[in-house]
């Protein structure tokens, strides 16, 4: 399991966090990526996860229907981000829902429950906007990212 997430989420709870991303997408073609950091710096939080969005290359998936889940751990900030697809099946007010989800159980300091908790709400809608392919392959790990193992542009 990735160090860098510990005081934020512990071994299980990454573990059960990427367990839920794998049964979220093998019921949809839609890609979900989490991605956690201490701080988002001076940046917005929407604006940090934009360009995490980006170095990740999330925009590639062929349906344009990745979601970013952006944590800035420390600053207790985050944010979501969804691809023109999928963000033109839901609109604003799914963000929101999916916020308001998460918010809760990170005011408890449940941050693994809040991340699973949005992962099944942000799935279940791509399940009905991007049903599975026949053979869906996952375009993307569903292993968290976290600065160590982000791209940097060149």
């Amino acid at each position: 399991m990735n160090k860098e997430l510990e005081g934020f989420l512990s071994e299980t709870e990454q573990r059960r966090v990427v367990e839920a991303i794998g049964l979220a997408e093998a019921r949809t073609s839609g890609e979900i990526k989490i991605h956690v950091e201490p701080s988002c710096g001076a940046a917005l939080p929407y604006d940090r996860a934009v360009k995490v969005f980006s170095l990740l290359g999330l925009h590639k998936t062929r349906e344009r229907n990745a979601v970013l889940l952006y944590v800035a751990s420390q600053d207790r900030r985050f944010s979501f981000i969804g691809d023109l697809g999928i963000h033109e099946a839901v609109g604003d007010d799914f963000w929101r829902d999916a916020s308001q989800v998460m918010s809760g159980d990170f005011k408890r300091g449940a941050f693994g429950d809040g991340l699973i908790a949005a992962v099944q709400k942000i799935g279940e809608r791509l399940a009905t906007a991007f049903p599975p392919e026949r053979a869906k392959d996952n375009q993307l790990s569903d292993e968290i990212s976290t600065p160590a193992n982000l791209p940097q542009k060149p």
